[in-house]
């Protein structure tokens, strides 16, 4: 019997690669970090390159033995594509020691090509379809990028159904799927071809259930595991996160990041909610009396209650539902609030409705799943639909924030173009609160401040001083932007907030710098000084010397996290010794040790 060509082994060989793909984006932001997605696409063109060379310089050969090798390429990349991966997560890197670990590169090398391995498998099978049927190159080419099309689209939607790792081994086996119907489409008879698809997809399943995601002990998961008696009580898969459900009967969880160190009142019982291991959010218990949620009163994102009646409230990344728990506290009267992930609000209507107070579906919450810039657009900026309070509260973990992980990832939450939005959603008296995590030397809140700034001078606000507030804990800064200028009321208000919760203000109109940096104190007073030259006649030159890169995000360049000047660059080298390459991003380090790899 004559051949057929291989074209439904190829579209479907090309679905398992572009699905593996995405997948190890997906399976490094869980057990690394999201900025390892760059390398993957690096990675992978690395492996069809390779293989272009390799069937230039084998043709001959291999075209000899095609019925042969086609298939074979098949099973191997179906058989590398789980176990290499196995191998690199077991491989100790970490970004951060590069600049003092000789070894680090050599474990980024190691993962580099190893990851590159199924691809070259891969493309070499393709290429050799080519080789093998050049008058039907359009043919294959064009199921080849069917097939592209197909599987980049399907692992999204597997990604809902199943857990990556599982994923990983459903597209180890439909690469094997590829190898037999290879084997169907050629008329192959050898006898070693069925067995051994047999065997390897045993392998594959052998593996493939009895192993485990290695997180990386950096990753704050990790870290809470590690706590005598605590545990994953439920997990959740999507192409947005992994999700899990964490608790600690013995040592309880107590999560309310920048509380203040006056606090008298005990944080209740919680589950932890991390996201792709990272990114901790709390599942409050729902109390019996509200006023058991005081401790929410001593966080400085309290601070617009304490300054004027709120009555509607937006709340960006409801989360876990601090936030709305907070507003609660304080008797909001309205609370609408906007979560990207539909899993976290499944999770908290569903399986922790009883633990949570069902606090997604009381009667004055209605939660949005949705984008807020989406969820802003869709509504009027009338008086209907104005709040007197949109409030984004640290959307983002800590460690991952401060080693500079974000650096290189699109925001488009704190562009100037977001932010006069939020604004023109705002009521006449209406706040914008922003709290962030607090670094030294000052980066996210001065880079808040400037972009805020420029939001009101593009809203042609008169006098912009007037209209901004700054606050910060030990741990947490709180800007807070109002659509018309802060009275003497709020002032005093403010001041007084500040004083019973020691927390230190750095900036409102009129502020005298004696009454800066009081409580959590540095070496000088760094928020008040950046603030107020940033509203000077001298801020693009305060822009221009400052260490880290402050200009204000847009939507042309929603970098916001870009922080690192490559100008001072020279400076942290100097200081390596004494700890300054830290303060070089983390997502710069992994860019720029790829492109050394390169």
């Amino acid at each position: 019997m004559s051949q057929r060509i291989p074209l439904f082994s190829i579209s479907l060989l090309s679905a398992t690669a572009l699905a593996y793909e995405v997948l190890l984006m997906r399976l490094f932001a869980i057990i690394q970090w999201h900025n390892f997605a760059y390398m993957i696409i690096s990675l992978a063109l690395l492996g069809y390159g390779i293989s272009g060379t390799l069937i230039a310089l084998f043709q001959k050969q291999l075209l000899k033995h095609f019925n042969f090798a086609y298939p074979a390429l098949l099973i191997l990349f179906s058989l590398s594509t789980l176990s290499c991966y196995l191998i690199v997560q077991q491989i100790p890197f970490n970004a951060e020691e590069i600049f003092w670990d000789p070894h680090q590169l050599i474990y980024l090398l190691s993962i580099f090509l190893l990851l590159a391995i199924p691809f070259l498998f891969a493309a070499s099978a393709v290429c050799l379809a080519f080789a093998q049927y050049p008058d039907d190159i359009p043919r294959i080419y064009s199921m080849d990028l069917l097939g592209a099309g197909i599987g980049s689209f399907a692992v999204i939607l597997l990604l809902f159904l199943v857990f990556p790792l599982t994923a990983l081994i459903l597209i180890a086996l439909l690469g094997l799927c590829s190898a037999f119907i290879a084997a169907m489409e050629l008329n192959l008879r050898q006898g070693w071809l069925i067995p051994g698809i047999i065997i390897s997809a045993a392998v594959i399943l052998f593996t493939g259930l009895s192993s485990t995601l290695n997180i990386s002990p950096y990753k704050e998961l990790k870290q809470v595991l590690r706590i005598n008696g605590t545990q994953i009580i439920r997990q959740n898969s999507s192409p947005l996160g992994l999700l899990s459900v964490v608790e600690s009967p013995v040592v309880p969880l107590r999560h309310a990041p920048g509380l203040s160190l006056n606090n008298s009142r005990e944080p209740l019982a919680q589950l932890g909610l991390f996201t792709d291991a990272a990114g901790m959010t709390a599942i409050t218990r729902y109390p019996q009396d509200t006023t058991e949620l005081a401790y929410l009163d001593q966080l400085t994102s309290a601070l617009p209650y304490h300054l004027n009646k709120i009555q509607r409230l937006l709340i960006v990344g409801a989360g876990g539902g601090s936030d709305i728990l907070q507003a609660k506290y304080h008797q909001v009267d309205t609370i609408d609030a906007v979560e990207l992930n539909a899993q976290v609000v499944d999770l908290l209507e569903n399986e922790f409705a009883q633990y949570s107070g069902s606090l997604y579906q009381q009667k004055n919450i209605k939660v949005h799943i949705d984008d807020v810039r989406g969820f802003l657009s869709t509504i009027s900026a009338d008086k209907k639909t104005q709040f007197d309070l949109i409030q984004i509260s640290l959307m983002d973990s800590f460690s991952a924030s401060a080693s500079g992980l974000y650096a290189l990832h699109e925001s488009y939450l704190y562009t100037q173009e977001a932010l006069q939005s939020y604004i023109k959603h705002l009521s006449a008296d209406g706040y914008l609160a922003i709290s962030r995590w607090v670094k030294t030397p000052p980066r996210d809140a001065l880079k808040m401040f400037a972009t805020a700034i420029k939001a009101l001078e593009q809203l042609d606000k008169k006098d912009i001083s007037q209209h901004l507030l700054l606050i910060r804990s030990w741990q947490i800064s709180t800007l807070l932007i109002k659509n018309s200028a802060f009275t003497a009321n709020e002032i005093s208000a403010l001041k007084s907030f500040c004083q019973q919760r020691s927390f230190d203000i750095a900036w409102y109109p009129g502020i005298n710098k004696n009454e800066v940096n009081q409580f959590n104190i540095f070496d000088q007073a760094y928020f008040y000084q950046g603030a107020k030259a940033l509203l000077g006649k001298h801020s693009k030159q305060f822009l221009q010397d400052y260490k880290y890169n402050l200009y204000p995000a847009t939507d042309d360049q929603p970098f916001f996290h870009h922080f690192f000047k490559w100008s001072v660059l020279p400076e942290l080298i100097n200081l390596r010794g004494q700890g300054g390459i830290l303060l070089m991003e983390m997502g710069y380090l992994i860019l720029i040790a790829t492109l050394l790899l390169a």
